[in-house]
């Protein structure tokens, strides 16, 4: 009981730490994706085409200019970091960038696929132990795992990973992405995680490849939105997350602003050639690092995406209304879908609809405690 009243203390403490930062416009999360490059090759991938992103090594940015801005952050109250790629490990100074990060005090978070975690990583996790390492996983069987992946032998080596971090005591949490490819055995991915300790979590979005002319097309891997919402339905605690957030949404005025996240107010983005945006998504919204310091670009550019106004009324182009809550509308990706950020697509108002009446009549419409 004490352990549980301490981690809802812990959790408070955090949601109470985020409100400030935002009410401050403090930049306390800060996303670094260390390299696009990967060593696998997903058919869903957001970044395209992963020869173009090996070719684009040489325009990464340096070990060195990486950790000033690493000290930049800091100074200007950054003390969550997320470490992603692509896979951050391909960069042979991920250690030297690591360990830089920790020693600034920040809290850090690494998404990887696990196939890279060695004997080096180890010891350095154990030196600094990250907040968690979140490894994506396909597919619970080696066949789907790698329909998704493109790389025959990398279901085994990423559970290979997954061991050895769990082995070194490091915290662990498995995900995934629901394709069409793999959403026969999410449920299979779920009790892989329970059966090894590890949360569990699963989203059905999918984005369109942020390149404008890479090859592929990631959104015809989209289950449809009746199975979407079947597993909203299916997995643990989901529907009542879900209802909770629905609520909570309900009674809320509709904003006259365009971007109502934490985008460009508490948390922004940093690509791995020296650009800075709000979010990983507002490929619209992006500032070249280098000629103004961090602050300068924190207090300009990166506040403008705050200014942005609707200019559609209530109810056009996206949800309002009690079912607001049931959408996980974003303005940037509706940007990357429809081409404007104010109009959802059709799959997004489909499937939240459907969620709405699915969770609100699983939950008889209340909030369970």
């Amino acid at each position: 009981m004490s352990c549980q009243l301490e981690k809802d203390k812990a959790i408070d403490w955090l949601v109470g730490l985020h409100k400030k930062a935002r009410a401050a416009r403090i930049p306390l999360v800060a996303h670094l994706e260390l390299t696009s490059r990967c060593n696998l090759r997903c058919q869903h991938c957001y970044l395209g085409d992963q020869l173009e992103q090996q070719r684009k090594r040489s325009m990464e940015r340096d070990t060195a200019a990486v950790c000033k801005s690493l000290d930049e952050w800091a100074a200007a109250g950054c003390l969550q970091l997320v470490i992603s790629g692509g896979d951050p490990m391909m960069r042979r100074d991920f250690k030297e960038v690591y360990a830089h990060a920790a020693n600034l005090g920040m809290f850090i978070t690494v998404f990887c696929d696990a196939i890279l975690v060695s004997d080096a990583i180890i010891s350095l996790f154990a030196e600094y132990p990250p907040r968690s390492v979140e490894v994506s996983i396909y597919g619970a069987t080696a066949e789907t795992y790698e329909k998704v992946t493109q790389v025959p032998g990398s279901h085994a080596l990423a559970w290979k990973g997954i061991h050895r971090l769990l082995d070194a005591d490091v915290r662990v949490v498995l995900k995934t992405v629901l394709l069409t490819l793999n959403e026969h055995e999410l449920g299979d991915m779920l009790a892989q995680a329970e059966a090894v300790g590890c949360s569990f979590h699963y989203d059905a979005a999918i984005f369109p490849c942020l390149p404008n002319d890479a090859k592929g097309d990631p959104l015809a891997l989209r289950v449809a939105p009746e199975v979407a919402v079947k597993w909203d339905l299916a997995l643990p605690g989901r529907a009542e997350g879900l209802a909770k957030r629905i609520e909570e949404f309900r009674d809320l005025p509709d904003s006259d602003t365009v971007y109502n996240c934490g985008a460009g107010v508490s948390s922004f983005y940093a690509d791995p050639y020296g650009v800075l945006s709000p979010c990983l998504m507002t490929t619209k919204l992006q500032y070249k690092q280098g000629e103004r310091s961090f602050d300068e670009l924190w207090q300009g550019d990166l506040a403008e995406i705050r200014q942005l106004r609707r200019k559609k009324k209530p109810g056009e182009g996206c949800l309002t209304g009690p079912m607001k809550g049931a959408c996980t509308h974003c303005p940037a990706i509706n940007f990357l879908e429809t081409g404007d950020e104010e109009e959802d697509s059709a799959y997004m108002r489909d499937v939240a609809k459907l969620r709405y009446d699915a969770v609100m009549h699983k939950t008889k419409g209340k909030v369970h405690e």
